[in-house]
């Protein structure tokens, strides 16, 4: 029963996601004569082939609201990365905060998913690959796990 809430809630969390993206483009075209949804194809890719959509944010392809009510105060974009030390051989996580800032609000993950303490938070790729943690988006709407180099990306001194 657990198990089906979570995927309940991811894929509601993903519909939202796609919602937002989309509800987005739209308003950013305003009045235009043709109005089309972003084919996938056209959408950047990282190394691995999958969409890119911190790539796409920064390219202007995509323009995700802070939220759907127009008069809601914009959502502050926090530019600090988080480094978590990784144990043997493997490069330490780096999680940046500013593109996950431009489309999500601090309450998306403080405090139901991350405490925003340092080390208390015992993340683990057995954990994440369960849904928690990193795993409530990533693979699921955001770039899937497989893709070690995205958040492994900081060499060991």
């Amino acid at each position: 029963m657990l198990k089906m809430a979570k995927w309940i809630y991811r894929i509601s969390l993903f519909i939202t996601f796609l919602f937002i993206c989309i509800f987005g483009f739209y308003v950013s075209i305003g009045n235009s004569q043709q109005e089309q949804a972003i084919p996938l194809q056209i959408l950047p890719k990282d190394n691995a082939g999958n969409v890119d959509w911190v790539k796409a944010l920064r390219q202007g392809v995509i323009k995700p609201l802070d939220a759907l009510d127009p008069k809601k105060p914009p959502t502050p974009v926090i530019d600090l990365d988080i480094v978590f030390k990784v144990k043997g051989d493997l490069p330490d996580v780096v999680y940046p905060h500013y593109p996950h800032t431009q489309w999500l609000a601090c309450n998306n993950c403080h405090p139901k998913i991350f405490i925003m303490q340092a080390g208390a938070n015992k993340i683990s790729m057995k954990k994440i690959e369960e849904g928690q943690f990193c795993g409530r988006c990533h693979g699921v709407v955001a770039f899937p796990l497989s893709n070690c180099t995205r958040c492994h990306s900081k060499p060991k001194r």
